[in-house]
């Protein structure tokens, strides 16, 4: 297996019972309850994705962009 040479922008959303994330180009969804777990889940859920292309996915292809008019929205509702 080979290491993946690309980054993945990852879209974070914060919601009212920790975070939400997804990869727009491809069909990876993940939650977690905080930013660390949501690390382990999302390379989890991007090494099912890859599985059989011979390529692995490790934190340093993740590149995080926080939806940041969602995170405020969300903050100001608590």
């Amino acid at each position: 297996m080979k290491k993946l040479s690309k980054k993945i922008t990852v879209t974070v959303e914060k919601t009212k019972t920790g975070y939400s994330a997804f990869a727009e180009d491809l069909a990876v969804f993940s939650t977690a309850k905080d930013i660390n777990s949501l690390y382990k889940n999302l390379i989890e859920a991007l090494n099912l994705n890859y599985e059989g292309s011979g390529y692995f996915v490790d934190q340093s292809n993740i590149k995080l962009k926080l939806d940041l008019q969602q995170f405020f929205s969300v903050l100001s509702c608590n």
